[in-house]
């Protein structure tokens, strides 16, 4: 049994600028959504989908990733990186030509995926003291 993917046409369509998508061009946004779904599930290792085998269960962040990646590869399913007919010329962005993860996209799937973002924190010394530093004589204690 395949999985449904983790985003919706409906949320591609948006994202498109709202037309409906219809026969040639629905199917290729489905099978975008399925083919980055399946790279997102690869990389996290959850599948994000509840146990009535329907709904879905990625947070907001996995979303948007798989939006992200799906709206490339179907704004670009050839995988062009620029274009020329007489005096006009397209070039698109580095890294835009298909439907892919990135870095930064994959460092997010992995953090909702353990649920651990990559966060620290720095100590700091106080504002007004810093303990360390021994006092002169003429300073009250």
């Amino acid at each position: 049994m395949s999985l449904p993917p983790l985003a919706t046409v409906e949320a591609l369509t948006v994202r498109l600028g709202g037309e409906a998508l219809a026969g040639a061009d629905l199917a290729r946004a489905r099978a975008a959504l399925d083919d980055v779904s399946a790279l997102v599930r690869l990389e996290a290792g959850v599948d994000w989908v509840a146990p009535d085998a329907v709904t879905i269960t990625a947070p907001a962040a996995v979303v948007a990733v798989v939006l992200a990646a799906a709206l490339r590869g179907y704004r670009n399913p050839d995988g062009f990186q620029s274009e020329s007919v007489g005096s006009y010329s397209y070039q698109y962005a580095q890294g835009s030509t298909s439907a892919y993860l990135s870095d930064a996209e994959i460092r997010i799937v992995k953090a909702a995926a353990t649920g651990r973002a990559r966060a620290y924190s720095i100590r700091t010394p106080p504002a007004y003291e810093w303990p360390t530093q021994p006092r002169a004589p003429w300073e009250a204690s």
